[in-house]
């Protein structure tokens, strides 16, 4: 029954050899074609195309926007100096009466050169003062207000005699006095109209805000105001005003500067956004707290063809393009798209009364512009892919065919052959077919062989494996014989090696307990058996079902897992202290922070040893390591259980206090742990004792942050700020100082680059003869060219701070030097002058270069001992011995503030006094400055000491100068520091030796 059962079977009708062949090639071809499919197109890289295209789209808005908003708070809003000297004219004007127009008149006139310096200055189009003076309305119902308003159309050029300005508002003898003409909309007072608040917010918001705050200051109280149109002008403007207080605290005016649409519109270029100039920017005010914009400035013509003179934009979010948004609404075709980058500038400071006004620059797009590139590729891939499929599925066909003529020949002969007698295939001459015979001959024989070769390979092996064998339906069940014996289990197998199923379930379900780990579906386990007290071996057990059988294996893994213990504890734990290590910490603390029930109130405090640097320089690194792990001992002993404990690097341990009701619980807990270190001792080698010494930061979670990062952030800044003022102490993260001195935490690194890749160019301002309008020198001015450290007292004082004043000193002399060697077409008597760190002192090495580098050179360099350090007696003598050997002169900077008083100048001798710009300021109309400039320089004429006066900005404090006797001018009205200098103006030369030869003569 059984042979016929078999020869029905081969009756059977199946699939022939060619479509079992063509079937999975075609099938194959299908899935290369299907996963090539989703791995272009649904796989991300479409996506990621799209995402490079919004993510260029928003870098270049936030180039511009970072580009607009340094000049808007760091140019156009900068009305300080203006700001002090208007302040100046107010209080002398204080005691007359508000209502006398002629005071008012002669307090505007008297602000006109501040306003037109301001102007100049700032690169604005307008510049304002209005008058706070009584309420005084014209015959239609409008309030008028004295008021000085200058208009500059073209900001970029100027003229010495103001000829290109033009006076919106002013008195009609003020226009007369300043030779400035009138603009066609001039009129004498500037008029309010009560109903349209928009045309007078720019002064109106600034005056209510200083009334109703009066305890914020008036730059705080600084308002930008939207884009308006005053009544009877023609130009759209964007204004900047702040209030002016006098000493009683009374708003006496309000002063501000004005950019028009048309000039900022100038520094949006909406060309930039796209290579086809396609793009469109605008400036908008957020309507709220969503994403509606009322607009205030566009560029590009594809905006006015959309959006018209759309005066509100609102978008909504697009998501999976991070800072991406859709145009919603206000397009003149509906079936068009447009994406666009939001980026927020940041006017305002926190807690003043217009922070919640927000600015903001948007980039846009049309979505065919900014996606198109990715589309093209698109329709390339299914181009590609259809010609693909097509010449795969033929070669897939004429493969097959070939491949299976030569075994539908043997085929043939397999039937026709005698199964009486000795089985001869012929050969085919196709190797792989011709094994096949030769198998399907041998096969019989072999199988036999083979049966038990893998089983004396594993005996002989050694391999501890055991495994079970069941077939659906049998009641018995293989097993090898060391099996249960892996397992733990004393078992007696028959002498055929089976085992009822029955007992076996029974068995296997004893080890429940027994398993430490297993899989999601539960086909692999792994089992912990305890063979003795002192033994324990863990084992693998992998179970496979099958439609013919369940098969189940169980191998020995004890050293693996030995293994992998020991490696995560090596991970995780610091092997000297034992604590964990930054890794681990930043898991658990992780780990906890998503609890905040369990957190409860924490502190993170940071501490730093105070002393390792001692220890290991004195005693060895040795001691250096026994003083950690005492360390970590005192903390572990000091600190509650609960306490998180860590060494994150070097003299570096974390403790994080958490899961606590009140603040006061955790602060107990840290005293505890603050006593607990101060009274710790370490044993010194030479048997004496060590206080261990460390200072400490505390954050506190949720007071200070919600995140570890920020948290650690905070915690680190307060372990610096105590490490910087009372070492060895616990203190608390403060955010007010945090905001002052955060950037000298973060720009740790940053000094570190600047000064190993020389990220600084050297900038050169005239020092010109207050004689003869020559130039007698150039001052070599540091400009860093990183964005985080922008100015060169940021540059001083994190170099203070890590401890590299002496490598600013070096980089200070060489690029100082070799800058000014490129300079071309300067005199070759024209001096250098050099801002040199007053207590530093270059090394032996660093003088030999120079000498052999720049030997021609240092005769015609002039030593500033500059203000930011205190100078020392040594660093003192060696700059003049330096001085002496080269044969270069030594100048006093900044005299008059700081470190360089007058035992300074009696010290020093200096061959040059360089007058600090705070003396310089107003000497032109300030008795006091001019009499102590007097006495200056009666003592600088009689001990051969020239007088160099920095920092002259108008032409009234030139004249001043050259009148009192000054040797030498230096500032932005003689020339602005520039990398390759220009040559002076000759109306400049002329008005230098115009003043002197007026003061010849009046001496005469």
């Amino acid at each position: 029954m059984g042979q016929k059962y078999t020869k029905e079977k081969a009756r059977r009708p199946g699939n022939s050899i060619m479509s079992r062949i063509l079937l999975p090639v075609v099938i194959a071809i299908f899935v290369q074609a299907g996963l090539f499919s989703i791995n272009i197109i649904w796989g991300g890289t479409l996506d990621k195309l799209n995402h490079n295209a919004f993510d260029i789209l928003n870098g270049q808005v936030v180039n511009r926007r970072n580009y607009l908003q340094g000049e808007m708070l760091g140019r156009w809003s900068n009305l300080d100096p203006a700001a002090q000297n208007i302040h100046r004219i107010l209080e002398e004007k204080q005691g007359g009466s508000e209502e006398n127009s002629s005071i008012q008149n002669q307090l505007l006139m008297q602000s006109a050169p501040e306003l037109i310096s301001l102007l100049r200055r700032n690169l604005v189009t307008g510049v304002f003062l209005v008058l706070t003076d009584g309420e005084v309305y014209d015959d239609s119902g409008r309030l008028q207000k004295h008021a000085l308003y200058i208009r500059d159309m073209d900001p970029e050029t100027s003229s010495a005699n103001n000829s290109d300005l033009l006076l919106l508002h002013a008195p009609a003898r003020i226009s007369k006095e300043l030779a400035i003409p009138l603009d066609s909309n001039w009129t004498s007072y500037v008029s309010f109209s009560p109903g349209e608040s928009a045309s007078w917010n720019y002064y109106r918001k600034p005056y209510e805000a200083a009334l109703a705050y009066p305890e914020i200051g008036e730059k705080n109280l600084g308002y930008w105001s939207p884009a308006f149109r005053t009544e009877g002008d023609s130009l759209d403007t964007i204004t900047y005003s702040m209030p002016l207080r006098d000493s009683r605290g009374a708003v006496r005016a309000v002063l501000g500067v004005e950019l028009s649409t048309d000039y900022l519109g100038k520094l949006v270029p909406y060309q930039e956004l796209n290579t086809q100039k396609q793009g469109m920017y605008l400036i908008g005010i957020a309507n709220g707290d969503g994403l509606a914009f009322d607009t205030q400035l566009s560029t590009g013509p594809v905006y006015k063809h959309l959006f018209g003179k759309a005066k509100t934009m609102e978008f909504v979010r697009q998501e999976g393009y991070g800072n991406a948004f859709r145009v919603s609404g206000n397009l003149s075709r509906p079936e068009d798209t447009v994406y666009g980058c939001i980026q927020y500038f940041e006017l305002y400071n926190t807690n003043t009364p217009f922070e919640k006004e927000r600015w903001a620059l948007i980039g846009m797009q049309e979505k065919d512009q900014l996606l198109g590139f990715s589309r093209g590729v698109t329709n390339s891939i299914w181009v590609t892919l259809g010609v693909s499929l097509l010449l795969g599925l033929a070669t897939a066909w004429a493969a097959s065919a070939l491949l299976t003529s030569p075994i539908t020949r043997l085929l043939r002969q397999l039937r026709k052959s005698d199964p009486r007698h000795s089985l001869a295939l012929d050969k085919l001459q196709i190797s792989e077919i011709d094994e096949l015979s030769g198998a399907i001959e041998i096969l019989s024989t072999r199988v036999a062989r083979e049966a038990s070769r893998l089983s004396r390979i594993i005996d002989m092996a050694g391999v501890e494996i055991g495994a079970f064998e069941a077939l659906p339906g049998d009641d018995r069940v293989f097993c090898t014989g060391r099996f249960f014996e892996m397992l733990g289990i004393e078992e007696k197998l028959e002498q055929d090696g089976t085992i009822s199923q029955r007992e076996l379930d029974t068995l296997m379900e004893t080890l429940t307990e027994r398993i430490e780990d297993q899989t999601e579906d539960g086909s692999i386990k792994l089992l912990r058996i305890q063979r003795t007290p002192e033994e324990v071996r863990w084992v693998r057990l992998k179970v496979v079902a099958t439609k013919e059988h369940i098969t189940g294996v169980v191998s020995d893994i004890t050293r693996e897992v030995l293994e992998r213990c020991k490696i995560e504890r090596e991970r995780d734990y610091d092997s000297l202290t034992n604590l964990l290590n930054r890794r681990a910490f930043s898991t658990e603390i992780a780990r906890r922070f998503k609890d905040p029930q369990e957190l409860g109130i924490a502190a993170l405090v940071m501490l730093d040893l105070d002393n390792l640097k001692f220890i290991n320089d004195s005693y060895g690194h040795d001691c250096g390591d026994a003083y950690l792990c005492s360390t970590a001992d005192a903390l572990r002993c000091y600190s509650p259980e609960q306490a998180l404990i860590a060494r994150m690097s070097g003299d570096e341990f974390y403790v994080l206090f958490s899961g606590y009701s009140s603040r006061e619980e955790a602060e107990e807990d840290i005293r505890i742990l603050k006593e607990g270190l101060r009274q710790a001792t370490f044993p010194l080698p030479d048997h004496s004792r060590f206080n261990i010494r460390a200072s400490a930061g505390i954050a506190w979670y949720p007071e200070h942050a919600t995140t570890y990062e920020k948290l650690l952030k905070y915690a680190d800044f307060a372990m610096y700020q105590v490490k910087k003022t009372t070492k060895g102490e616990f203190g608390e993260f403060d955010l007010e100082d945090y905001s002052q001195n955060s950037y000298l935490l973060q720009n740790r690194e940053e000094i570190n680059r600047l000064i190993d890749q020389e990220l600084v160019d050297y900038y050169f301002q005239p020092i010109v003869d207050a004689r003869s309008g020559a130039v007698f020198g150039y001052e070599a001015l540091m400009r860093p060219l990183l964005d985080t450290i922008k100015t060169p007292a940021k540059v001083l004082a994190l170099a203070k701070m890590q401890s590299k004043l002496h490598a600013i000193e070096r980089l200070t002399w060489k690029r100082s030097l070799t800058d000014f060697e490129k300079l071309a077409n300067v005199d070759r008597q024209i001096r250098l002058f050099i801002n040199s760190v007053a207590n530093q002192l270059l090394g032996e090495k660093d003088i030999k270069e120079l000498q052999e580098r720049f030997s021609h050179l240092l005769p015609r360099v002039v030593i500033e001992i500059t203000e930011e350090e205190r100078s020392t007696e040594a660093a003192t003598h060696g700059k003049l011995e330096w001085a002496a050997g080269w044969g270069c002169q030594v100048a006093l900077d900044d005299f008059g503030t700081g470190y360089n008083s007058d035992t300074a100048l009696l010290a020093i001798n200096p061959d040059f006094v360089k007058l600090d710009i705070s003396i310089v300021r107003n000497v032109d109309t300030d008795v006091n400055r001019r009499k102590l400039l007097q006495n200056l320089l009666s003592y600088a004429e009689s001990r051969g000491i020239r007088v160099i006066a920095e920092g002259v900005e108008t032409s009234a404090e030139l004249h001043a100068l050259i009148e009192l006797g000054v040797d030498y001018v230096q500032g932005y009205y003689i020339a602005r520091p520039q990398p390759e200098p220009a040559p002076l103006s000759s109306g400049l030369v002329e008005e230098i030796q115009e003043a002197f030869a007026a003061v010849t003569r009046i001496g005469v």
